[in-house]
C-alpha cells in the first residue's frame, strides 16, 4: 500500500507531464485546423457552384467520411465532387413551392 504522500507525488508528476505536453498538442491542433481550412478554401474556389450549397456539401462529406474513415481529407473532397453534383441536381429539380391538394393526408392506421 502506498502512503498518501507517495500518492500525491504520483499525481503531481502526472499533472506536470500533462501540462508540459499541452502546448505541443494545441500546436498540432492549430496546424491541422489551418491545413484543413486551406483545403476547404481551395475546394470552394475550384467549385464555386458549391458555395451556396454548403449544407449539401457537408452532408455528402460526412456520409463519405463515415463510409471511408481512413481516407485522406483531400481524397475525400475529390471523391465527394460527383456525389455533391448529383445531390444538388436532385434537390434543384424538386418542386417545393406548390402543394398538391389531392395528396392523401389520412394517417389512420399508420401507427
Amino acid at each position: 500500500m502506498i502512503t498518501e504522500e507517495e500518492k500525491q507525488e504520483i499525481i503531481d508528476k502526472a499533472v506536470e507531464k500533462s501540462m508540459l505536453i499541452l502546448p505541443e498538442v494545441v500546436g498540432n491542433l492549430i496546424t491541422q485546423h489551418i491545413a484543413l481550412s486551406k483545403l476547404n478554401t481551395e475546394f470552394y474556389s475550384t467549385h464555386p457552384e458549391f458555395k451556396d450549397k454548403k449544407d449539401i456539401v457537408a452532408s455528402v462529406i460526412e456520409m463519405l467520411d463515415g463510409e471511408n474513415p481512413l481516407i485522406d481529407y483531400k481524397e475525400l473532397l475529390i471523391k465527394a465532387v460527383p456525389k455533391i453534383k448529383e445531390r444538388i441536381s436532385i434537390t434543384d429539380s424538386l418542386n417545393t413551392k406548390t402543394v398538391n391538394e389531392e395528396t392523401n393526408k389520412n394517417f389512420n392506421g399508420v401507427i
